[in-house]
């Protein structure tokens, strides 16, 4: 059998011909060889639901550890005369892909290709920074951890500190606070990466509600003179859902929670460095 090779294509728009290349298949030297642009599925991102983004990263691993899987299988005589990676399945799948996902037909990209070619085809057919060393990028949580352990806020108040369920009555386990102290009222912060799954998100905004209503609770119990001030830092939402869930957490009227971006955390340092605190931890509780 002849190389070829078929471009895995995303139609962000049922109604348009525009089509975004993300991954390459090749069969060449009989196995399959396949991986996929994981930058241009995040642009990708950016015109789809996260949830669909995500099942299409899930669906792209699964394909590239079956044909790592058969590739590497030094009994496998003829890897594409099995289903379903076979010239005749990407036809198929050409003309009957759905209005997501489709695949270049392989028989008008025959050749006599080798292994070593794939880099430079993948770099010109889908993504030109393919092979390049990519530099790791800081996560959102160490950023936020490194500045407030460089900040005055750690002289003044307890920083990641694990309020207990037993002090705080509304949340189900222990929680981790990035910052907590006290100044007539509880002062707490915390932050959330946006950029994350949208479900475990949900989840976290709904405990940082919880524990701030636990915390409002706990200062009317010790005769405090009012709620307090309870921060969520952000960074930008990343897709739809998870500029929604902000949305609605913002807007949500029984929320007692402030949302702030990670921008404003220098106002808030200078609030902080400015105002007599003391520590949660040094409360009788």
């Amino acid at each position: 059998m002849k190389s070829f090779y078929s471009i895995l294509y995303i139609k962000p728009e049922a109604i348009s011909d525009e089509k975004i290349s993300v991954g390459l298949f090749m069969n060449t030297d009989n196995r399959p060889i396949f991986d996929y642009s994981e930058e241009k599925l995040k642009i990708a991102g950016n015109l789809f639901d996260t949830d669909i983004v995500i099942s299409l990263s899930k669906l792209f691993r699964n394909i590239k550890k079956k044909t790592d899987s058969i590739s590497k299988d030094k009994n496998q005589l003829e890897a594409f005369d099995v289903i379903p990676f076979t010239e005749s399945y990407f036809k198929y799948l050409n003309s009957y892909s759905n209005n997501l996902l489709f695949y270049s037909d392989p028989s008008e990209n025959i050749g006599d290709f080798k292994r070593n070619d794939f880099r430079e085809l993948f770099r010109l057919l889908v993504d030109r920074n393919y092979g390049e060393e990519t530099k790791v990028e800081k996560t959102f949580k160490s950023t936020v951890r490194d500045r407030i352990n460089s900040s005055s806020v750690k002289d003044k108040m307890d920083v990641f500190y694990k309020v207990s369920k037993n002090t705080v009555k509304t949340i189900y386990r222990d929680h981790e606070v990035d910052y907590i102290g006290v100044n007539g009222s509880i002062i707490s912060g915390n932050s959330v990466d946006l950029k994350k799954d949208p479900y475990n998100l949900e989840n976290k905004f709904y405990l940082l509600k919880e524990l701030a209503n636990g915390l409002i609770n706990l200062a009317s119990e010790l005769k405090m003179k009012n709620e307090g001030k309870h921060i969520v830092f952000h960074n930008d939402p990343e897709g739809k859902k998870n500029k929604d869930l902000l949305y609605d957490a913002i807007h949500d009227d029984t929320n007692k929670l402030t949302f702030k971006h990670w921008d404003e955390f220098n106002t808030e340092e200078k609030w902080i460095a400015e105002t007599p605190l003391k520590k949660f931890s040094e409360l009788d509780l």
